[in-house]
This record gives structure tokens, sequence and C-alpha cells, in this order.
């Protein structure tokens, strides 16, 4: 394990990127979902159970995972020295089974003392595995490639290939059903659409200019515009959100007012665990890794993968600088989701004062004298 990672800040947000996506967290799919419960719901019983089962859900998958990325690489590496080996028994006509991974820099050492212009004319791939172990596709490169050619190698692989895509397609729907609700509820909650307007037709609309923008991941370019996607619209947005969530709730809303309405809807007060953890532990990690990924971000050189057959370690991906027009691409994408809620409290808070001050002026100008000289209003 490369235990210095844990000091880079994007490893801590990556990481908490995943734990997002895995609760479902800053999404509003939760509180949507939340909002059909009844009102004396346990939900402190409901937010252990989740997140105990999330959590070795998780470890079981990272296990799962990280076994195959070293069968992968183990197997690749494998072939890369059977590679080398067969490449010098055929350049010295050796008898098979000489020549082992064991004894391979051996007999390299004694052909190239035996016949130092033949071993010179002899090109041999570089087999590390730790180079194979850190050459893991990103993203679908992950389900795709890595899976995919794991599956290849175990018995029955058609049966293993077919129950492994299902699992996608399902898993990408169960995924769906809570960002829709996330969309949905809050429009019609804040009654934006109009109740004569069927929940199943808006619900169809959606998925439809969902449908619609999702087509250019299918371009030539859909594999770069999906890494973009998931770079900035999936990390950072995502922080944000959670944060101004966490603290008007705890700062703004007050914790001791919601604390009592904890205490009114499951019949005792959060214990000192959530006090400590809403009040200070959690919005300060927030804090520091967006902090600290700020710092990085504006100090690295924005690059992203690609497949040019031209490039000299091809097949290997090449990194490129991303061209100027795609930083306001990014900025869309990072910024938009990021600013609307404190975008929204300006407004309301404006729009607040504003109806407060009318209110007092209409108060004013409806005033009367009062028989005993007193304004009456």
């Amino acid at each position: 394990p490369q235990v210095t990672e844990l000091a880079n800040p994007v490893t801590w947000l990556d990481a908490g990127t995943q734990v997002f996506y895995s609760f479902s967290l800053a999404f509003g799919g939760l509180i949507s979902f939340s909002s059909y419960n009844s009102v004396h719901n346990n939900c402190e019983k409901d937010a252990v159970i989740v997140s105990v089962i999330n959590g070795f859900t998780s470890i079981y998958a990272a296990t799962v995972i990280y076994s195959i990325i070293g069968f992968r690489a183990t197997a690749r590496y494998d072939d890369c020295f059977d590679k080398n080996i067969l490449t010098l028994m055929n350049a010295f006509d050796l008898p098979e089974g000489n020549v082992t991974q064991d004894n391979f820099e051996q007999m390299q050492q004694l052909c190239n003392m035996t016949d130092p212009a033949t071993f010179a004319s002899l090109k041999f791939e570089t087999c590390d595995l730790e180079t194979f172990l850190n050459d893991v596709p990103e993203g679908t490169g992950l389900a795709f490639i890595v899976f995919t050619e794991a599956i290849t190698k175990m018995p029955v692989s058609p049966l293993w290939s077919i129950l492994f895509f299902i699992m996608l397609f399902c898993l990408g729907l169960s995924s769906m059903f809570g960002n829709m609700e996330g969309v949905l509820v809050p429009l019609q909650d804040l009654k934006i659409l109009p109740p004569r307007v069927p929940k199943e037709l808006v619900t169809g609309l959606i998925c439809l200019v969902c449908y619609l923008i999702a087509f250019i991941f299918v371009l030539n370019s859909g594999n770069y515009w999906l890494t973009l996607f998931d770079g900035f619209a999936g990390s950072i947005p995502l922080l944000i959100i959670a944060f101004c969530e966490m603290f008007s709730v705890v700062y703004i809303y007050g914790i001791d007012r919601f604390n009592k309405d904890i205490e009114f809807m499951i019949g005792h007060k959060p214990n000192i665990f959530w006090q400590v953890t809403w009040r200070l532990i959690s919005p300060l990690i927030m804090l520091v890794i967006f902090l600290f990924y700020f710092v990085v971000k504006v100090n690295q050189e924005l690059l992203y993968s690609v497949w040019d057959p031209s490039y000299e370690e091809f097949p290997k991906t090449e990194k490129v600088e991303y061209p100027p027009w795609v930083y306001a691409i990014i900025v869309i994408l990072a910024g938009v989701p990021s600013l609307a809620i404190p975008v929204f409290a300006v407004y309301k808070a404006i729009r607040n004062h504003c109806q407060k001050k009318n209110d007092r002026a209409g108060l004013i100008a409806t005033s009367e004298t009062s028989i005993n000289g007193n304004l009456k209003y």
C-alpha cells in the first residue's frame, strides 16, 4: 500500500465523493424519500442501520475489486515474463523449461556473455508488478475492461458475464430512482408545477430530458465527456451542497431547534455523538478537504487521458491539457450546482426583507386616529 497517498487531499475528496454516491448524500434523494415517512419514524435507527450495512457492503465490494485488480496485474505480469522468456529461448535455441522467472536474470547474463551481439538485438518488455497494479482504467474502464477481462478467465464465463451486466443495469436503474425523486419531489412541494399536471407526465419529461442530454456520452468523444462530468460535476458540488445543508441546519436554523424537532419525532434527544458530529467534526472535515483540494487544483495543470495511436507508448493513454473552452464547461458543471443554494438563500433573504418593508409601509399607511387620540391599525 502507498501510505503517502493519504497525505493527498484529492484522495480524501475521492473517498468523500464515494461516500456521497454510496449513501446518496447531497443528491436530494434521501430527503425526498424521507418525506413519505411517518412523522414519528425512528430516523436515528434508520441512519445507524443504513450506515452499518453500507459500510460493510463497501468494504466487501472493495475487497472484491482489489482482488480482481491484483489478479489482473499478476496475470499480465506472468504473461509479460513468459514473452521475455520465449524471446530469450527462441534467440538462443534453449530447451523448453530451462528458463524460468526465478533464473531469468541469471540466464540473461549467461546469454549476454555467450553472444553479446545477439543479446543486444533482443527487445525485452519491462515487467513490473507495481506498474501493472497502478495501470488500472478509471471510471467505466474499471467495469468494462478490468472486470470483463477477469470474467473471461473464470469458469462458465458467459454466465458470469450475463449476471455482471444485468447487475450493472439494475444498479443504474436503482440509482436513477433516487435522483428522479430528488428532482420531482421539490417541484411538487414548492408548487412550481400546476397541481393538474400528472406526476407520471412530469416524470416522463424529466427522463426524456436526461435521455437527450446523455446522448453526448455515446458520441466518439463520449468517454471524455463522461470523465469531465465525473471529475467536476460529481465531486466538489456534492461537498459544497452537503456543507451548506449542514451549516444551514446547525448554525442558521439552530441545533437546539433541530434537537427539539428530533426529540418530538423519536421521543428522545440525540446523544453526544450526534451533537459533536453535527456541530464540529463533519463541517470541519468537509471544509478542510475543500480548502486543500482547492489549493491543489489551482496549482495543478488540468489534464485528461487520450487514446492516441500515434503516441509512442500506445496502447497506454497520453495525458493532454484541456483546451481553453473546456474551462467554461468546468465552471458551469462545478459552479452552477454549488452556487444554487447560496444564491437562492440570498434571493429569499432579499425577498423577505422587501416583503417585510412593504408590509410595514402598508401597515403605516392604513393607520388611523382613534377617539382617544391613539393610533389604530
